[in-house]
């Protein structure tokens, strides 16, 4: 049995192929997974440490519209398709499953081509064109929010939700509290933008920071991202702010703890992709969600709105978020105990915790 996951680009879509790699996995054993990935993205990197092998296939572009501005796009294309093929005819595959990437257009396309089981993974609730397109050709459409829904064959498309780690699903508030060495009158914001940062969001969470780092009563966790780190520590030094005599304020690049701080917590302050959204509403924590305007077809919008819309949380447009709103946005929901509550269970309703094992067993219907 050969299982081939065509997943890259970002981690939004590398860590659900993962986890339905590892579902699959669990129900067969002896089967052998193989990503197919591209070597522009993050997946060369991450699918290796996770155990999988991963081979590579040449293609550029392909999740945008087709374009002859240059040569190597269109290149990039060709070149996509021509790999795909020698992938498919190397491997002999009895399963393909795509959850996004430069690489999922073209080798699912020639999976289903050949009458190969095919299966595509679509984390947002509004489908990227690429993915809108495949669900026309593929055997099955897992989508994450019902939303989807309406971008997809019905006869093929099922409710499956975005795979999320365990810790996120199993958080206990009161260890993680203790874990951090919170007092019970404290509130944990946490402020994050992505692995690479935002820095709309880090520059009112530093105006943030400002105003509160002599407040113990609120303690925050602000994660700057790799990239916009020394640019909000100097922030915060030019305004006074101390870090090493505040201890209610931690200010880091990042965290492999992102389960234990927002299971912790009391509000976090995110942009809103898939995998973020998934997370926020496994935990069930109030959430301020702030969309990257540049997302593809604005996708990070409709993703926030699932949740916003639906009483779970706050949604303030990036070119709205100013150091002043979110000064007076923060200290309004900490301060309305009920009203948290009630985000805290309407976030909690919109969670799917067995999205691995719904796509699983409908992977496992077309291999038999």
């Amino acid at each position: 049995m050969k299982i081939l996951v065509a997943a890259g680009g970002t981690g939004g879509h590398i860590y659900p192929g993962l986890a339905i790699a590892d579902k699959l996995k669990e129900r067969l054993p002896d089967a052998e997974i193989v990503f197919i990935g591209s070597q522009v993205g993050m997946e060369k990197n991450i699918v290796p440490k996770e155990g999988y092998p991963i081979e590579y296939i040449r293609v550029r572009g392909f999740e945008r519209e087709l374009s002859l501005e240059t040569l190597a796009a269109v290149k990039g294309i060709f070149d996509g398709i021509s790999d795909s093929k020698k992938v498919l005819k190397r491997h002999q595959p009895d399963l393909v499953v795509g959850t996004g990437g430069f690489t999922c257009g073209p080798l699912l396309l020639e999976a289903a081509k050949r009458g190969i089981p095919t299966m595509i993974h679509e984390q947002n609730a509004y489908p990227g064109k690429t993915n809108r397109m495949l669900g026309k050709k593929v055997d099955r459409v897992a989508i994450s929010f019902k939303e989807a829904a309406e971008y997809f064959p019905e006869d093929k498309t099922f409710l499956a939700g975005n795979p999320v780690r365990d810790v996120f699903k199993q958080t206990d508030r009161k260890a993680l509290r203790d874990k951090l060495g919170l007092k019970e009158s404290q509130r944990l914001v946490v402020i994050m933008g992505g692995s690479q940062g935002a820095g709309s969001i880090n520059n009112a969470a530093a105006s943030f920071i400002v105003r509160n780092a002599d407040n113990p009563e609120i303690v925050v966790y602000h994660l700057t991202g790799r990239g916009q780190y020394d640019k909000v520590l100097e922030k915060l030094k030019e305004n006074g702010v101390k870090l090493d005599d505040c201890r209610n304020i931690n200010v880091l690049a990042y965290s492999n703890d992102v389960h234990t701080l927002i299971g912790a917590g009391d509000l976090v302050v995110s942009r809103s992709g898939a995998m973020s959204v998934a997370e926020i509403a496994a935990v069930g924590i109030p959430s301020i969600l702030v969309p990257y305007p540049m997302a593809a077809g604005n996708h990070q919008e409709f993703n926030a709105r699932v949740i916003t819309d639906n009483g779970g949380g706050i949604l303030i447009h990036d070119a709205e978020l100013t150091p002043d709103l979110l000064a007076e946005t923060i200290p309004a929901l900490l301060r309305d105990e009920k009203g948290l509550e009630k985000m805290r269970k309407a976030t909690k309703e919109r969670a799917i915790l067995d999205a691995g094992d719904r796509i699983c067993a409908e992977a496992l219907k077309l291999i038999k």
